[in-house]
């Protein structure tokens, strides 16, 4: 986590020269865009990266993007080419998409390419939505691996009123998980990273958090806050749904909590993804505080 550099050089080149192609991503309401650990930036869409590992090296800035997005037309049968002893296939319908500076038109294209992996009601789809509607979550997908532990965890949550930063777990009703004992796992290492590393992982949200601030990428909620400074960890994650029905709230939750409530702070079933995730002292309907 100490890896983390706000004088990067990728950081300083974008704030002080930011490219068009940057503005317009930037633009892009449906994006966003987060800051790795290894100094590098991953842009998304629904979880599928329109950037990963954006870096600037050498005077030159470097990136990727995985070529099924940029298929030119969705769901299509490529055709054989028979013409010829040998088989060919049919090169024409499928060329890739090309495109200039991520303008509009091309961002739509991606976009809907993605959703063909992604969809609205995929987790990914999920987490996306709470990202880009409830206002305060810092980053996602973060990973670290120490001994025999690999971590990714889903959202970072910054709970202004309580100066907390949160772990968030994020959990589709769908997810077999959730009836064994491995939801009482996955939050144990969470809880466990969390106390062996408190005061690093504050250091590096500290630090996130001034990159974001300075290329104005923070989250609408964050926008008016100077710093993290006198922020604090809270050690327990939260386990978040934002697909849930009152009848399976009803008939779950009760299990569902007892397995995970000496491991995490508590349960927050939604049934969307717009809902302010901050904690609150006691239950109250279906925000189940241990």
């Amino acid at each position: 986590m100490d890896k983390l550099d706000v004088g990067n050089k990728l950081f300083l080149e974008l704030k002080s020269n930011p490219p068009t192609w940057w503005e317009n991503l930037l633009r892009d309401e449906d994006l966003y865009i987060e800051i790795r650990k290894d100094n590098y930036i991953d842009v998304y869409f629904n979880g599928g990266g329109i950037i990963r590992k954006l870096k600037f090296t050498r005077g030159e800035y470097s990136g990727s993007i995985h070529f099924k997005y940029l298929l030119s037309d969705k769901a299509e049968y490529i055709k054989y080419d028979f013409t010829t002893p040998k088989v060919f296939l049919a090169q024409e319908k499928i060329k890739l998409l090309s495109f200039v500076n991520f303008d509009p038109e091309v961002l739509r294209r991606i976009k809907n390419n993605i959703k063909n992996h992604y969809s609205a009601n995929s987790e990914k789809g999920i987490q996306a939505r709470f990202i880009n509607k409830a206002g305060c979550f810092l980053d996602t997908e973060f990973a670290y691996n120490y001994a025999d532990n690999k971590l990714r965890i889903d959202l970072i949550w910054v709970d202004k009123h309580n100066k907390k930063i949160l772990f968030v777990e994020l959990k589709t009703m769908g997810d077999s998980r959730l009836y064994t004992n491995e939801i009482h796992e996955q939050l144990k290492k969470y809880h466990d990273f969390s106390c062996r590393f408190e005061g690093e992982i504050v250091d590096y949200y500290q630090k996130l958090f001034a990159i974001k601030k300075s290329l104005n990428i923070l989250p609408a909620g964050l926008k008016s806050l100077d710093s993290l400074e006198g922020f604090t960890l809270e050690k327990k994650p939260l386990l978040l749904f934002g697909d849930c029905n009152q009848v399976w709230i009803n008939q779950n939750t009760g299990n569902i909590d007892k397995r995970i409530k000496n491991v995490a702070i508590g349960a927050y079933y939604f049934g969307g993804a717009t809902y302010n995730c901050d904690l609150i002292p006691k239950t109250k309907k279906n925000r189940h505080v241990f």
